[in-house]
């Protein structure tokens, strides 16, 4: 075994999957989908600086301020200090989330689910149901929160 997979975990030398527990309810809440998709995002990031720091290649890095090229010793520990940073605020990131979905799905019976139809088309959407989020935006025009929309045609019912 490998000083990398001893120190994060995997064979491959990634940082696995993200492990937080959502109730069963709202596995399809938009709102916690979201927070779980942007957390993978911020993985696969610290994966990728995790791959080159101890990748063995060089990672050229350049000065911005004064556009010199950094050698190899100070852009290999550069990339180790943004690795292992980033492995720290994953780790924030994570707890963040576990507390913010724990408060979210507190008391939720799951999305709420709407629809519609015009006779040749059906919308549904569904959305956050969690009284956390439902009476702090009580009476307010909601833009950019998520919701999960689907479309489809209506079929004939002969």
């Amino acid at each position: 075994m490998s000083e990398f997979t001893k120190i994060v975990g995997n064979e491959d030398g990634s940082l696995g999957t993200i492990d937080i527990y959502i109730p069963e309810q709202c596995m399809s809440c938009p709102r916690i989908i979201e927070k779980l998709n942007d957390l993978e995002e911020y993985r696969k990031t610290v994966n990728k600086l995790l791959e080159m720091a101890f990748s063995g290649d060089e990672a050229t890095l350049v000065n911005k301020a004064t556009g010199e090229v950094l050698d190899k010793d100070q852009s290999t520990k550069i990339v180790c200090k943004m690795a292992a940073s980033g492995m720290d605020e994953l780790d924030e990131n994570i707890a963040k989330a576990q507390r913010d979905i724990y408060t979210l799905t507190n008391g939720c019976a799951g999305p709420l689910v709407l629809g519609g139809a015009d006779g040749s088309r059906v919308v549904r959407v569904a959305m956050c149901d969690s009284p956390k989020v439902f009476y702090s935006g009580l009476g307010e025009t909601q833009i950019g929160e998520p919701v999960i929309i689907q479309r489809d045609l209506k079929k004939d019912e002969d």
